[in-house]
Order: structure tokens, then C-alpha cells, then sequence
């Protein structure tokens, strides 16, 4: 079956509004009709898209990957409308960049200063993305680079490595005093660990391999679904989190944050397509190399 603009629009309102009422309401439709249409829907693609709950009602895993395709092909509508104004209007030279995680607080701030100090008539635009749809963002031309880490080999991608982080333990404040000013990582044997993020591969294997080659098997309290949620779980006391230094710059109160000891650093990169780049793409990798090689 072929999804219309109008059932993807109702879906999508009762999905975020998780209430049929105050979907309908968003969508200027009484109740029963919008109704009919999830049933609809549901029936031609033989799966239950929501379940009811005590609460109210939730998005089943079904209905759940079925609103993440549905952003993306909004995203990839509303995508090809402004670039046809664009084209109309001579519009070149602007950057749509994706990103993911903490690094947005440190590295990704300060690449962008400076590659709009030398380039200002480049327009740049962020949008957070999930590192699992960055790829299909960049084939679909919805952004044009995109940053995270551990990124699988993919036809017609390309990625470069742009920031080496050094590591931190994040731990709650009251227990900081009981931690030395810097921390080996053999002082985690059989400490609760945090991992985060969620998807694999990514900065949560490097941990259990930093753990591996210390000699010892991390003890693993908690997988969180990304660094703010595992800095959370810090706070309430589930365990200790290694971090990168970008997270140090959240505005995370009952935590703090003690050096790792030694060289070990986690790797920024940045993902683009291997062709059919745009002008502003080229721009900014051509930026990229130039300040790699400064840095050597």
C-alpha cells in the first residue's frame, strides 16, 4: 500500500498527541471520522499501530517505527519544497548538518565558529538526528554532513575524523570526595557502570573495551538511551558513567565530573555523501582537511 499525505498527517497527530480528542482537534476533524481512519490504516497494514492503557494510549513497536518513517518522509517532502524555492531564488550556499550527541555542547560549536568566520555567506542549520537515520537523511539530501561516532562502512558514505576527546567518570557529587582527583580505569572493577547510548555500535563499546583491556569485565548497572538520560541515572545513584569531555559542559548539578588518566580518547566524526555533493558541502570538507592538516 502507498500511504497518502492525509493518513500520514492523522497518524502522526494521534501518535504525538497520544489522546484521539486533542488530535482531532489539531486536525480540525471531529473524533469518530479520525477514528475510522487509524482503524483504517491498522487494517490495511495488518498490525495494531497503538494499544490502550490505563493512561490513555501508546504507540505499540510497530506504530513506533512506523512514526519514525513517517517524520522522515515529511522531513523529505518539506525538504524538496525549499530547495525548489531555493533553486528558484539562486539560493547556493547553505549547510544542513546533523547531529547526535554531547559533542554539540563542545566540538561541533567551535568547528562551525570557525568555518562561518571564513565562509559567512554560508547559511548553517542544525538538526538533531539519531545516528541510525543520519544515513538516510544524508542519501535523501535532508542534511548534508551530519557528526557522531562509530559509524558503519556504507555504501556511498564517507566519514573523517574531526575531534579526539579525552574521557571523564561522571560521578554524584556526595560520592566525588571518595574518588581520586584523576581515576585509572582499574578503579572501576566491579563499580556499577552506566553505557550509553542504546544503539550499537557506538561511544558504549569503547567503554567495555577500555574495561576489557584494564584487564576486567565491566559491571553494568544500567544502558541508557543517550548521555543526558545516563548522567540522570548518575544522579540517582545507579552507578558511574565514563563520558566524553563534551558532556562536562551539561548543566548537570549532582554530578561531577573526575579525569580519566592516560591517552584515552574518544573519536567526533563527521559523515557526508561519497558524491553528488553540494557546493556548501564541498566548501565545508575542503574547511575540514585545511583544518586538519593546521592541527598536525
Amino acid at each position: 500500500m502507498v500511504l497518502d499525505a492525509r493518513q500520514l498527517e492523522c497518524f502522526v497527530a494521534v501518535a504525538e498527541e497520544l489522546n484521539l480528542s486533542r488530535a482531532a482537534e489539531r486536525l480540525h476533524l471531529s473524533q469518530p471520522p479520525l477514528t475510522r481512519r487509524i482503524h483504517r490504516l491498522e487494517s490495511e497494514l495488518e498490525v495494531d499501530l497503538f494499544r490502550r492503557t490505563a493512561g490513555g494510549m501508546e504507540l505499540t513497536e510497530p506504530g513506533k517505527i512506523l512514526l519514525e518513517r513517517a517524520y522522515r518522509l515529511i522531513a523529505l517532502s518539506s525538504n524538496a519544497v525549499e530547495r525548489t524555492r531555493q533553486g528558484r531564488a539562486g539560493e547556493l550556499g547553505r549547510l544542513d548538518i546533523g547531529y547526535y550527541d554531547s559533542a554539540i555542547l563542545d566540538a561541533i560549536p567551535t568547528i562551525l565558529r570557525e568555518f562561518s568566520a571564513l565562509n559567512p555567506e554560508v547559511e548553517v542549520r542544525l538538526e538533531r538526528v539519531l545516528k541510525r537515520t543520519q544515513v538516510d537523511y544524508l542519501r535523501d539530501q535532508i542534511l548534508h554532513v551530519a557528526f557522531g561516532r562509530h559509524y558503519r562502512d556504507e555504501p556511498g558514505i564517507e566519514t573523517q575524523a574531526v575531534h579526539h576527546e579525552p574521557l571523564y567518570l561522571a560521578v554524584r557529587v556526595e560520592d566525588a570526595a571518595t574518588w581520586p582527583a584523576e581515576i585509572e580505569v582499574g578503579m572501576l572493577v566491579g563499580t556499577p557502570l552506566v553505557l550509553f547510548p542504546q544503539d550499537r555500535p557506538e561511544f558504549a563499546d569503547e567503554v567495555v573495551h577500555l574495561c576489557l583491556d584494564a584487564g576486567f569485565s565491566p559491571a553494568v548497572a544500567v544502558d541508557a538511551f543517550d548521555v543526558v538520560s545516563a548522567l540522570a541515572y548518575v544522579a540517582i545513584g545507579k552507578g558511574v558513567a565514563v563520558v566524553p569531555r563534551s558532556a562536562t559542559k551539561t548543566r548537570a548539578e549532582d554530578v561531577a565530573f573526575l579525569p580519566i588518566r592516560g591517552d584515552h580518547t574518544t573519536t567526533l566524526s563527521c559523515a557526508y555523501l561519497s558524491t553528488g555533493r553540494t557546493p556548501a558541502t564541498e566548501t565545508f570538507l575542503r574547511f575540514l582537511q585545511l583544518r586538519d592538516a593546521g592541527s598536525r
